[in-house]
């Protein structure tokens, strides 16, 4: 009886979800950017490599295309637009050697797609500062004029002086040598929780996993087995050793969603459920890493950045939890909560399915 109920619910949810008129997005987060610098000492030039959000800087200069145009047409456009470019950048993206302002010079510019966004690579010249000189960075690059919550994870390599930095609003400006390693992790820990906390798809997932469990401690295996995968692939792509395109990785993250939904309703055999929860959590480490793009060599700096970025990102699934498995206890002490379990589980495979076909097409 209860199986036929729940093979009611679980049509009934998928039909609700083909009437819904809506267009969800797993992460709904503002626009991102990406930049290094590095010493070019054979040609005795400070070199920045800016990635920055091409339709975002879109809305501030006009290239002429739209999303859907070809990676050429995209990239002429924005050649053509080099001189706009680099008065933006000049009054937005400003470095002092001993307070004065250097100017930089725009020697390429191309378009490169980064987990499904297309960027706008500005790479720039600035004159070596001497060894003694204090260099700090001015970044406002969209603060102002376009998204507030706009930010640019920075790697900058000065010899001595290497490591991360974090732009925001809130925080625009860089002394280089000056940034301690406690502000380094506090920033990335909040990105990583951040990022868990904007990733509808992943926390969906987290959810469906907790609802198909009936104690604490099979919460715990499960979470930490998908914790144990999720940070391997997060370390191996944001340190350069896996690359997966983003085509293939977020319609399986769809897919996952929707397994772990159906395996909760139709109460399949646990027998393979962690091996299953592995596979995901592998899938789901590379999106988690989406947004840690580190443009740098392995050093401790690095390694610092993404163990602190995994560290917001298990705080976040750990509040989810600690929020839901205990208001699970409690709703399945009534009867009726065998239909609203059902229902929020039919809506989250729905969820899942929406998404894959969406990013699937897309």
């Amino acid at each position: 009886m209860k199986k036929s109920i729940a093979y009611s619910v679980l049509i009934l949810g998928c039909f609700f979800m083909m009437l819904c008129p809506f267009k969800a997005m797993a992460h709904t987060d503002n626009s991102e950017g990406y930049s290094k610098i590095t010493m070019d000492r054979e040609n005795e030039k400070l070199h920045v490599d800016l990635y920055i959000d091409y339709f975002e800087m879109g809305r501030l200069i006009d290239y002429g295309v739209n999303p859907g145009a070809t990676p050429a047409q995209l990239s002429k456009a924005l050649s053509e637009k080099s001189k706009a470019l680099s008065d933006y950048l000049s009054a937005h993206f400003e470095m002092f050697y001993n307070g004065e302002k250097a100017e930089g010079t725009i020697v390429s510019t191309n378009v490169e797609k980064r987990v499904d966004r297309d960027y706008a690579k500005v790479s720039l010249n600035y004159p070596m500062p001497s060894s003694e000189a204090s260099i700090q960075i001015y970044y406002n690059i969209f603060f102002d004029d376009n998204d507030p919550m706009h930010r640019n994870i920075l790697t900058y390599d000065f010899g001595e002086k290497n490591g991360q930095f974090i732009f925001q609003a809130g925080e625009r400006e860089l002394q280089i040598g000056e940034e301690s390693l406690v502000n380094q992790i506090t920033r990335f820990i909040k990105l990583g929780f951040h990022h868990i906390m904007i990733g509808y798809d992943h926390i969906l997932f987290v959810i469906a996993l907790v609802m198909g469990t009936r104690k604490l401690s099979d919460v715990f295996e499960i979470i930490t087995i998908f914790t144990i995968a999720h940070s391997i692939t997060l370390g191996l792509t944001a340190l350069k050793f896996l690359q997966l395109p983003a085509e293939i990785i977020e319609p399986l993250i769809a897919l996952s969603i929707a397994y772990v939904a159906v395996e909760s309703i139709l109460g399949f055999s646990s027998k393979f459920r962690l091996t299953v929860v592995f596979i995901f959590g592998l899938i789901h480490g590379v999106g988690f890493a989406g947004a840690l793009q580190l443009n740098n060599e392995i050093t401790w700096q690095t390694l610092l950045s993404i163990l602190s970025f995994n560290v917001g990102v298990e705080v976040g699934q750990a509040l989810i939890i600690t929020f839901l498995f205990p208001l699970l206890l409690l709703i399945r002490k009534f009867k009726w909560s065998f239909y609203l379990q059902g229902a929020t589980t039919a809506w989250i495979l729905g969820m899942g399915l929406f998404w894959y076909f969406e990013r699937f097409l897309g």
